[in-house]
């Protein structure tokens, strides 16, 4: 019989950025609690993606259990100073080349910890979203800056997409166009007032303005899917209240997307859609205050 690990636990995993120009690198730590088995067959992975919701592999070789905790990841595009990546460590207990089991970090990212002031501010906006009359259930599409590159319409001399209704790369350029969507409640058609903070002029009618908590941190092509009414809309700026260096909240400058566009193809899970309509209806019925 075969003695399996058990109760192997990933902790402090921290993303550090040590440089950007020339040479990328980023640094991912981690600790393992500590345990009296044998881990002779325990390796490290180490993942990475734009959403932690889609995570690809980075290190070819896995790390040894007895080796220094660390990987500098020298693959990362950190001149685009917009973009966030995600990381993960796995742990896979392996025999041979087969993985028996895996054990996982918390998804991290080298966003500045909130504070308790700031931490306070989420935890309000989150329950101003989800249980009032302010907030709405919505799909947030991230989109892709990096991958495979569209064999239907990305012109490599050119650089760029020669069709904006291509089923493949849904206008973006690279396979699939947008990572997997994640679920958040969100304030649309916010207070003019907190909008205006932004500075962004006087609204388009197809436009209008979004606030949101930290994550995931929204970025320029983004789109956001408002359940209720099944209306896709592209982020075309954003702008943050920041305290310590920690996102708190974010006010997005949206525009509607034309239903003949290409992004109405996305994929919907049509029962967790419904599934957060219910939520909501469950909470028209309730007295807020």
């Amino acid at each position: 019989m075969v003695r399996r690990l058990r109760n192997i636990e990933i902790e402090d995993a921290s993303v550090e950025i040590r440089s950007v120009e020339k040479i990328p690198r980023v640094l991912v730590r981690w600790k393992l609690k500590r345990t009296s088995q044998d881990l002779t067959n325990l390796k490290f992975s180490i993942y990475r993606g734009e959403s932690p919701e889609d995570l690809t592999r980075v290190n070819a070789e896995g790390i040894d259990h007895d080796e220094l905790y660390e990987y500098m990841d020298y693959t990362a595009n950190l001149l685009d100073l917009r973009k966030v990546y995600y990381y993960q460590v796995q742990g896979h207990e392996m025999s041979g080349d087969t993985i028996l089991q895996t054990f996982k970090s918390k998804v991290e990212t080298w966003s500045q910890e909130p504070d308790l002031v700031a931490l306070y501010v989420i935890e309000e906006h989150l329950f101003l979203y989800r249980w009032t009359s302010a907030g709405m259930p919505a799909f947030i599409y991230k989109k892709k800056k990096e991958g495979l590159r569209c064999p239907e319409c990305w012109d490599p001399i050119l650089k760029k997409v020669t069709k904006s209704n291509c089923s493949t790369c849904n206008g973006t350029g690279f396979v699939g166009g947008y990572y997997k969507p994640i679920e958040a409640w969100m304030g649309f058609n916010v207070d003019i007032k907190i909008a205006q903070i932004a500075d962004w002029g006087v609204k388009q009618i197809d436009q209008t303005d979004v606030e949101f908590t930290d994550y995931p941190e929204l970025s320029i092509g983004d789109i956001i899917l408002d359940l209720k009414d099944f209306k896709y809309w592209k982020i075309a700026n954003v702008r943050f209240s920041v305290k310590g260096g920690a996102i708190m909240t974010q006010v997005a400058r949206v525009s509607a997307i034309n239903r003949s566009d290409i992004e109405y193809s996305l994929t919907v899970d049509q029962d967790r859609r419904d599934s957060l309509l219910s939520l909501l209806e469950e909470r028209t019925h309730e007295p807020e205050f």
